[in-house]
């Protein structure tokens, strides 16, 4: 079997490994494998649209591979130079390099006369090629061309530019007023650069705010004492019901979200998404709202339990996102009801540079090429109803890191991802995929969002986990943890730990030896704590 990889990011890396390896897995001959990156190196996003001091924005102890982990000295939060390496070494330490095509560029797949696809492709030397194949996993990301949203009197400013296309503070200018359109995490990430640069002044644009969350813990006051947590970072949120505890009835049903959607913004139904990069400018953003005299009940409770919260030289301001520019150059705000809509109003703001940190939109310029016309019209990303993976009408054709959770990170999804389609293209997979099962993780959106893709994480993990047969039983871990090293840490960690990947490597065609290990050393660091009010414990990840 012939396999075409497109995309040279996290996702299509993981999807190579994991079909390099599945003839060990499974009784099959080796497959033949290509992978095509129109760029000059591995990382997609991470390496054409990276900026200064980037770095992800969820723990390694979540984003790394289930069986390469990162090392003991990286820190918590890989830069993204740091992520490329990462990448790089995983490409080397499983030996894919001899399938990577880089500077290849995909120009069009189309349906084949003697083969399910062809794959026309050209090399850095402009030499066009095509190449047959029985199956492709499309691993080009969400993350393809910006979104530029239409701004009325844009070219009245005098420099724009999208976020992909800024790399570092020199681009602000020097005393500049800088205006973001965008709250997401690169929108915070960007108006730290501002604040922490040569800029005048910093307006942070929304459309309708945005949820923030903190990457780290840093600690706290409990009764006038000071309380570090060591190593406390974002992995994901546990939820127990919805997940190896309800695992049969409850889990691919809809009784239990019914249940969690009567309460206001319930963790897997919320149409937000996470804004983890918020702790790098929460402070000068909330610095001009902040009561300047404390109420008597606020007293109370921070004698008992507060966190510090340090003073900050200049402020971030918040505005709606313009309705439009004036020749003059002048940003007008609507006034809706808000405060800040209000207070940005009693101000007149120019900005020198707009940045619109305003996402990305999925693009698939090979496909449904005129190369293909006359044939079977390809599906794209969000036509995939297994899974969101594949169509059940065109299952060769797999779609891999084409979701988004809410709290949680794209990478060890396409991990799951990727053995599931493998699974599927050799006939592996076994149990049918039921149906029912396609709806408790997904994230319910507006209509008009343009984020439709979402997942939770968790859930997600579990769902894929359950597919491929990789999801322990209570049993089973009792069973591993009697020879596994710290083997008594195994049950707290499979039960109170979040959806690693790892775990659902200790177990089933994909198994995966020093899956066990890593549960009970490296990655039992996400749920023991210390320091905490009653001494060391422990508490849910």
């Amino acid at each position: 079997m012939r396999v075409a990889i497109i995309g040279g990011g996290p996702s299509g890396i993981v999807q190579l490994k994991v079909l390099t390896e599945a003839h060990r897995r499974f009784a099959i001959p080796p497959l033949e494998l290509r992978l095509f990156e129109s760029h000059n190196r591995l990382g997609g996003i991470f390496s054409h649209h990276s900026y200064e001091d980037a770095e992800l924005v969820s723990s390694r102890y979540l984003t790394a591979f289930s069986d390469f982990r990162p090392r003991r000295d990286d820190p918590d939060f890989f830069s993204s130079d740091r992520y490329l390496e990462y990448l790089d070494e995983y490409a080397t330490h499983f030996e894919l390099w001899p399938y990577i095509n880089l500077n290849t560029w995909v120009k069009s797949i189309r349906r084949g006369d003697s083969s399910e696809h062809v794959v026309i492709y050209r090399t850095a030397s402009g030499e066009e090629i095509e190449w047959e194949c029985d199956a492709i996993a499309i691993c080009s990301g969400v993350h393809a061309i910006p979104n530029i949203p239409n701004l009325p009197g844009i070219e009245h400013v005098p420099v724009v530019m999208h976020s992909a296309d800024f790399k570092s503070r020199k681009q602000f200018g020097k005393d500049k007023t800088v205006m973001v359109i965008g709250s997401g995490e690169t929108g915070a990430d960007i108006c730290h650069l501002a604040v922490t640069g040569g800029t005048d002044r910093i307006i942070l644009c929304h459309r309708d705010g945005w949820l923030g969350a903190p990457k780290a813990c840093l600690g706290h006051y409990i009764f006038m004492q000071r309380h570090h947590f060591h190593r406390v970072t974002y992995t994901t949120c546990r939820e127990f019901p919805d997940r190896d505890f309800c695992r049969g009835c409850l889990a691919p049903s809809t009784i239990i979200r019914s249940f969690l959607s009567t309460y206001p913004k319930s963790p897997c139904l919320t149409p937000f998404f996470f804004n983890k990069a918020w702790q790098r400018i929460s402070n000068h953003v909330s610095t001009p709202w902040r009561p300047t005299k404390w109420s008597l009940a606020t007293r109370i409770r921070r004698f008992f339990f507060h966190t510090d919260i340090p003073s900050v030289s200049r402020i971030i301001e918040v505005a709606p996102t313009p309705s439009h520019i004036s020749e003059d150059g002048v940003a007008h705000f609507p006034l809706n009801g808000r405060p800040e809509s209000e207070r940005i109003n009693e101000t007149i703001v120019k900005p020198d540079v707009v940045i619109f940190a305003t996402g990305y939109l999925p693009a698939f310029p090979y496909l449904n090429t005129p190369e293909n016309d006359g044939r079977k019209p390809y599906p794209v990303a969000f036509d995939a109803d297994v899974r969101q993976i594949w169509n059940s009408d065109d299952p060769t054709v797999g779609f891999i890191g084409f979701v988004r959770p809410g709290f949680g990170a794209i990478p060890p999804l396409a991990e799951m991802q990727a053995m599931l389609f493998t699974m599927n293209l050799i006939n592996r997979i076994p149990r049918p995929l039921d149906p029912e099962d396609e709806w408790h993780y997904r994230i319910i959106h507006a209509p008009d969002a343009r984020v439709s893709y979402g997942v939770e994480h968790d859930s997600y993990a579990y769902q894929l986990a359950k597919d491929i047969d990789g999801a322990p039983s209570f049993p089973e871990v009792l069973k591993m943890a009697f020879t596994t090293k710290n083997g008594w840490r195994l049950p707290y960690i499979w039960a109170a730990g979040a959806s690693f990947n790892t775990k659902f490597r200790m177990r089933g065609p994909w198994k995966w030896e020093g899956a066990c290990e890593v549960m009970t050393g490296e990655l039992w660091e996400t749920i023991s704590r210390r320091e905490g009010l009653f001494g060391k414990h422990l508490v849910l990840s």
